[in-house]
């Protein structure tokens, strides 16, 4: 027999994929000024792709819910500035800054928050109701 997965379940792959998401932002805030990498060149800033399982019968409860399936870079170009007295300046002067925008990644957190917040909501939703449940049984 398969076991279904519950909602708290699901709602708990929500928190996991939300707090990856959470710290992939503060990655980006803090590398916001970061011109020079291990790799070479500016930070280039990241994002978390999320991955859900679908709905089917029998699908395996490890398949269901949301998950980091993988953190890429954003392709977006990087911030040119004009500062010939930078140590990482090129020949013309200019230096590459990180395409990390504090705006975006502020609003991206408030994003992330909000569905983190839904996502416990959910779990003390599934823990009333599981009370309530005991309670109209022992009547």
């Amino acid at each position: 027999m398969v076991r279904e997965i519950s909602g708290k379940e699901i709602a708990v792959s929500g928190l996991k994929a939300q707090r990856t998401r959470m710290n992939v932002i503060a990655n980006n805030i803090a590398n916001a000024e970061s011109t020079r990498t291990l790799k070479g060149g500016a930070f280039r800033r990241q994002l978390a792709v999320f991955r859900g399982g679908e709905w089917k019968p029998g699908a395996k409860p490890s398949e269901l819910g949301v998950r980091v399936s993988k953190v890429v870079s954003d392709p977006s170009p990087s911030r040119i500035v004009y500062d010939p007295g930078h140590p990482d300046a090129n020949k013309d002067g200019y230096v590459s800054y990180p395409n990390v925008s504090m705006a975006v990644e502020m609003a991206d957190l408030v994003s992330a928050q909000r569905a983190y917040d839904a996502n416990i909501t959910v779990i003390l939703s599934d823990k009333r109701m599981g009370a309530k449940a005991l309670e109209i049984i022992q009547r």
